[in-house]
């Protein structure tokens, strides 16, 4: 497996593209806001002869889905994610007002919906599905229990890549329209804080951790 992590828009969004070696790839959060980060992840794409055949959204606030539009555009794929954060996809423009920010791309309905316990596979690549509520209602992790080599190291740990549920040294914000303080913080404890302490952690904002590292903090 190939990990390439980029930092789109004004809110620093983390989007990765995990992609095997027959060239195929799962896009996570597609968060592009310009030409110009559209064209960077365009050229990566096409820089490594790479096709995208998952789109995968961590949650549906709109700093993660502002590229889903384009990627769906570009490359014929709907996104997926699950079905209690829909209702962020009807109050995009809300959103952006709240934000200051223009609405000229509205990302368009989901594809698919995902649920806890769901697996997202395609060779090489297998990520388990976690529902976590609390940042967002559908908040989504993705979990590689077993990914082999990455980026050209052997006997890599397992990986997770939480969105907004969990970041290094926090967690997601759980005062946004539909968050549960509760809810989070129980999730966290109970779904992610069990995996193995070696799982190295890529948030939605952020460097990235480990499950140890985050312990500490519960």
């Amino acid at each position: 497996m190939e990990i390439k992590q980029f930092v789109f828009n004004p809110f620093g969004v983390n989007c990765y593209i995990l992609s095997n070696s027959k060239g195929e790839a799962i896009l996570i959060d597609p968060s592009v806001s310009n030409a110009r980060e559209q064209a960077a992840l365009t050229d990566y794409l096409k820089s490594e002869n790479l096709k995208v055949v998952r789109v995968l959204n961590t949650h549906l606030h709109l700093d993660h889905v502002l590229g889903n539009a384009f990627a769906e555009r570009t490359f014929g794929i709907k996104a997926e994610a699950h079905k209690d954060d829909t209702f962020l996809l009807d109050a995009q423009k809300e959103q952006s007002q709240m934000f200051g920010l223009p609405c000229n791309d509205l990302a368009p309905a989901l594809g698919n919906y995902l649920n806890d316990g769901d697996i997202v596979e395609i060779a090489e690549i297998r990520l388990q599905v976690i529902h976590v509520a609390g940042h967002s209602p559908g908040g989504l992790a993705f979990f590689c229990e077993n990914p082999g080599k990455v980026n050209g190291q052997d006997n890599v740990p397992p990986l997770l890549f939480p969105g907004d549920i969990i970041f290094a040294g926090s967690r997601g914000r759980s005062d946004l329209y539909g968050g549960d303080e509760f809810a989070l913080v129980s999730g966290i404890k109970s779904k992610l804080l069990t995996l193995p302490a070696e799982t190295v952690v890529f948030p939605g904002h952020g460097p990235s951790t480990t499950i140890g590292n985050e312990k500490m903090w519960y």
